[in-house]
């Protein structure tokens, strides 16, 4: 758990930490700048995870480029996350997925940089204030809700003036064809699209999917309020 203070550390061991063979250096975890240090063929990254404690305000952490996965979820016998804003300006990548569900004091979730996410995304901002979404620039949305699975299934429900239409169209084909497709709601309109069933044939058996990043067709079609 991250509970707000020791940012610049958390930042420099999760950009610098590496698992070695204990075997060859005796230790495990050494703290390696791979921008100007060479990084041992025995060794890997380590990738650390971000799951917010019950603290208040801003949650900014510059400089962080990778994360196994951000999580901020519900426990049993406390309060909601009382965050108010995460910022973080260098993250590209994250190996795990990204699950938000409770964090209704969220007004400003910015990741400008993210290219790829592996796992699940679950975004749930309902509940709360506007939020701005910042992704490769500027974009602003209204209060909504959103959870998906990459390559499985969709549903976004938005109280903007979302394009549903244009949006489901565009993120289908990353679904799975054996779930629920994409399911988009907002005040232009429902839509409920679905991945056909791939062709078999006698010589290949095709499935259609692939890498999917949601937040990119999410803001690719979002319109302010």
């Amino acid at each position: 758990m991250f509970n707000g203070t020791g940012v610049d550390i958390f930042v420099r061991c999760a950009e610098t930490t590496y698992h070695c063979n204990r075997t060859l250096r005796g230790e495990e975890l050494f703290l390696i700048n791979s921008t100007n240090e060479a990084v041992p063929a025995d060794c890997e990254k380590e990738t650390y995870s971000l799951q917010p404690s019950w603290f208040s305000g801003l949650l900014a952490m510059p400089g962080l480029t990778e994360l196994s996965g951000i999580s901020i979820i519900p426990y049993y016998n406390h309060g909601p996350h009382k965050i108010t804003s995460i910022e973080l300006p260098d993250l590209v990548n994250i190996t795990g997925g990204i699950s938000i569900i409770d964090a209704d004091s969220i007004s400003n979730f910015s990741v400008p940089k993210l290219k790829h996410i592996d796992g699940i995304l679950e975004l749930n901002f309902t509940g709360g204030p506007a939020i701005d979404f910042h992704y490769t620039g500027t974009k602003g949305m209204g209060r909504s809700g959103y959870s998906g699975y990459s390559s499985y299934s969709i549903s976004i429900d938005s109280s903007g003036n979302l394009d549903c239409n244009a949006f489901a169209a565009s993120v289908v084909n990353s679904t799975g064809y054996e779930r629920n497709g994409v399911s988009c709601t907002s005040k232009k309109g429902s839509i409920t699209l679905t991945q056909p069933k791939p062709e078999v044939t006698s010589t290949a058996f095709r499935i259609h999917g692939g890498g999917f990043l949601a937040l990119i067709a999410l803001l690719a079609y979002i319109l302010a309020l």
